[in-house]
């Protein structure tokens, strides 16, 4: 993605922004604490507001307020409002957010915001200088109007004095349709840190959640982060940290004009499960009325800029186009650092597979699966700038609709190892030799397997079970999984061994498919792990999964303590404050397994964690983060005594939701904060072999969300 520090001038930009600024209103009323209900149909402007039998009725009344902590604005299921929007501002707590969502059984409220404008700028609902808000269960939309201005579906904004810094934004379960805006700033879904003057104070944001979005026919972009840093002449600061914390999870994102999901600026984001098709000018915007559309050259269906430490997994990406240039799915574009793609399935994108653009280091491409990504940018992977070191292991490429471009490339600024990967090429096209391109058990099976000679190479038939042959993400370990007596099994190079060429904490401990690494006598090659020498085809199976957006238990049980389910998101909620609380879920039989959840401690100084081999409440393993002692610790309870037989440092937050995994095989545990391993561990003596899944927290408020198990 060519996409430079924008040239623009510091005095046009503030000019042309400043005009975007509404000017500020009469002070509005505060609504502290307050339920308010506005129902299009049957509310009144003259009605109290405050209850079910006495609504307003337009949105317009809702701007009145200063919404603050425990607001809650709730709009009728099934209203439409017409040529209106939600324009707010006030910030509520982590305890007490303020929310916006609906009442009632029916469709989701509607906002079409047609063509109106405030400063310039239209938009469904607009949060400006705020923290702690939930927006969730709107449908917005605009239409197609000749009205040149930027128009977003939702839009947080930091602007003017009142910029600073924001934390705890939640855009959940939102259907945004039919936005068209006329340049980069516009889309479904902004996140915008807007400079309106130089004096201005910089805007950043925390702990953000967007989950469960559609986003569909908008330009520019679905769902972005943006921060005016970027301006040619801007004298903020936070190019590379504007946004932090920030979890982009389970949104589809469809008929995009320019780019599907974008991080900017981002430390740490996490982009999983999400869903992107026809990005890149795919909108049925008619151009004789929507004639602003702005000018775009080169797309990319979920990417990162300027950011490190990025993370995105188990997403699926199709048809991006490419235009002038680019057109893939997967992007580590211009600085971006210390970032992965893994677990993701990509199929029909215009341009290739990947793009790496210059500044970038020490990024990682694994456990994906290609099925058919075009090479219309010249290569599967393309890389035409200088960028820095790329590992690209143990992945699995498809190719039979008539690709000429070369499979693999690489530039001469930085090196690009590719590793226990497999090449079923049934089309044509070459691979890389020199420029920095370095090979090591790959498998390059089809035409043109001679080329680029290397140790461990085979050329032989992967024996994929259905090549060609995914439909989804759902299918694609399946279809990919290597057959029985594959070569490919048991051949590649072992990464994560001392000396290895990549580190030990960075093989990621599974596979495409959530199978634990390695298995059988050697690692396999490919993205999807063999469940043994000898063993038959396919993947891990997911045992358990349960993100408790349904409002229930979901097959979870309370053991002890005072476990709820809710909140925004849904999540497994533990709140007594003294003794132990435990609650479990699963099979007594399960032996080997990985169990993953998002668990945040409430409590200061508190401590939660998962369990595995869950027997009962004296026999268990505990992997839990720790406050009180800023650590990751690995405990063992046999027969009732609590024993530590391993711990980390780790710092996090009262409140942070992060990724927590363990991983149990055998005798052996490995322990994972935020997808690095910190520790692995082997128990002497033979005990706690099976059991179920479990959350444990000890005198301390827990959050649990997104749980998995796979085996």
């Amino acid at each position: 993605m060519r996409m430079k520090r924008l040239v623009i001038a510091a005095t046009a930009a503030v000019a042309l922004l400043g005009g975007l600024l509404a000017a500020a209103p009469a002070a509005p009323a505060q609504a502290v604490g307050t339920t308010y209900y506005v129902d299009a149909a049957a509310g009144a402007d003259t009605n109290s507001g405050t209850s079910e039998s006495a609504p307003w009725k337009t949105l317009g009344k809702v701007n009145t307020l200063t919404p603050g902590p425990g607001t809650r604005i709730l709009l009728k299921a099934g209203s439409t409002f017409t040529n209106q929007y939600l324009d707010l501002t006030g910030s509520g707590t982590a305890s007490d957010p303020i929310v916006i969502g609906r009442y009632g059984t029916g469709a989701k409220p509607k906002i079409d915001f047609g063509n109106t404008a405030v400063g310039g700028e239209g938009f469904g609902v607009r949060v400006t200088n705020g923290s702690h808000w939930t927006i969730s269960d709107l449908e917005i939309t605009s239409g197609q109007h000749a009205t040149s201005m930027r128009r977003n579906g939702i839009l947080i904004l930091g602007a003017g004095a009142g910029g600073g810094a924001f934390t705890g934004i939640r855009i959940l379960n939102n259907d945004i349709h039919d936005v068209f805006g006329r340049d980069r700033r516009t889309g479904g879904i902004n996140l915008h840190a807007r400079q309106a003057s130089a004096t201005d104070p910089e805007s950043t944001w925390d702990d953000v959640l967007i989950q469960g979005n559609t986003v569909d026919n908008v330009a520019d972009t679905g769902i972005q982060t943006m921060t005016d840093a970027f301006l040619a002449g801007s004298s903020w600061t936070h190019m590379h940290d504007a946004f932090t914390n920030v979890v982009i999870r389970r949104n589809t994102v469809t008929r995009i004009h320019r780019d599907g999901i974008l991080v900017r600026a981002g430390v740490g984001p996490l982009v999983e499960y999400n869903v992107t098709d026809r990005i890149g000018k795919y909108t049925d915007a008619n151009t004789a009325v929507v004639t602003y559309l702005p000018a775009v050259s080169v797309v990319a269906a979920q990417w990162a800029y300027y950011t490190s430490g990025a993370v995105f997994q188990y997403n699926e990406a199709s048809r991006t186009k490419r235009i002038d240039g680019d057109g893939q799915p997967w992007d580590f574009d211009v600085e971006v650092t210390d970032s992965v793609y893994q677990y993701n399935y990509s199929h029909d994108n215009e341009g290739g597979t990947l793009l790496m653009m210059d500044d970038t280091a020490n990024n990682v491409f694994r456990y994906n699966i290609s099925q058919n990504d075009l090479d219309r940018s010249g290569a599967a992977f393309s890389i035409p700038f200088g960028g820095g070191a790329l590992a690209v292991y143990n992945n699995t490429f498809y190719r039979s609709a008539g690709q000429t471009g070369l499979l693999t490339t690489s530039n001469s600024a930085g090196v690009v190892t590719y590793t226990n990967n497999v090449f079923h090429n049934a089309a044509s096209g070459a691979y890389a030799i020199g420029g920095g391109a370095v090979y090591s058990n790959n498998t390059f099976y089809g035409t043109n397997s001679s080329a680029a000679p290397h140790t461990g190479k085979l050329t032989s038939d992967p024996l994929l079970e259905a090549p060609g042959g995914a439909t989804s993400i759902a299918d694609a370990a399946a279809a990919y999984a290597l057959g029985a007596g594959s070569p490919s099994r048991d051949s590649g190079t072992a990464l994560g061994a001392s000396g290895a060429a990549v580190a030990s904490s960075s093989n990621g401990g599974v596979d495409f498919a959530g199978r634990l690494l390695y298995q059988g006598s050697g690692a396999d090659r490919g993205a999807v792990e063999a469940a043994g020498a000898g063993a038959g085809a396919g993947a891990a199976s997911v045992l358990a999964s349960e993100t408790f957006e349904a409002g229930g238990f979901g097959g979870w049980a309370a053991v002890s303590g005072s476990w709820t389910v809710g909140g925004a998101p849904g999540a497994l909620r533990q709140s007594s404050l003294s003794g132990e609380a435990i609650a479990s879920a699963g099979s007594a039989s399960w032996t080997d397994y990985s169990v993953s959840a998002r668990l945040a401690v409430a409590t200061p100084d508190g401590n939660a964690g998962v369990l595995m081999r869950y027997a009962d409440a004296s026999n268990f393993l505990m992997l839990r983060l720790n406050l009180d002692t800023s650590a990751l610790e690995l405990y063992k309870r046999v027969a009732g005594t609590l024993t530590l037989v391993a711990s980390q440092p780790v710092t996090v937050a009262p409140g942070q939701l992060v990724s927590l995994r363990a991983d149990v095989r055998g005798s052996t545990v490995d322990g994972w904060v935020d997808g690095v391993r910190l520790i692995s561990w082997t128990n002497p003596v033979t005990q706690l072999m099976a059991g179920k899944v479990g959350v444990r927290s000890a005198a301390s408020a827990a959050v649990v969300d997104e749980v998995i198990v796979r085996g």
